[in-house]
């Protein structure tokens, strides 16, 4: 029965692992499709200014904002109930596009509801390293 019980807990996180992936190369697949999408999503890789987003851009980033999130949220439940320790590798990943994506902030705060409360503490350490790295630059300039 221990035996049955562990091969089913080992099912249980490849198929985690396997809707994370696949959640993953729709993510990248977007970008690739509609590489204007990517410096929405970090703001590091804008050659100049964020580009402005027409109506099927906003529904493309809007579609892609949910599909992120709906990412992070699955690894983050995926980890909490024991199946894979992907959401604590990937919390480094998630600080970091809340931290460099205004839109995502933007988009998350408005659908907070929808996710679990674990984003809110990820979000507060982003703002706070976002406003580090502001002080840090004032400091630096002036």
């Amino acid at each position: 029965m221990a035996e049955q019980t562990q091969r089913l807990s080992q099912a249980m996180e490849t198929s985690a692992e396997s809707a994370l992936d696949a959640l993953f190369v729709v993510v990248t697949q977007a970008y690739l499709e509609y590489p204007a999408l990517r410096p929405i999503f970090d703001e590091r890789e804008a050659i100049g200014p964020i580009p402005t987003l027409d109506i099927d851009m906003t529904y493309r980033a809007n579609t892609l904002a949910e599909m992120l999130l709906d990412v992070m949220d699955r690894a983050i439940v995926f980890s909490d109930r024991g199946l894979s320790g992907a959401s604590t590798s990937l919390d480094a990943w998630i600080t970091d596009s809340f931290r460099h994506s205004t839109f995502l902030r933007a988009w998350y705060t408005e659908h907070a509801g929808w996710y679990g409360s674990r984003f809110d503490a990820l979000l507060v350490k982003a703002a706070a390293e976002l406003e580090v790295s502001r002080v840090e630059g004032i400091t630096a300039a002036g």
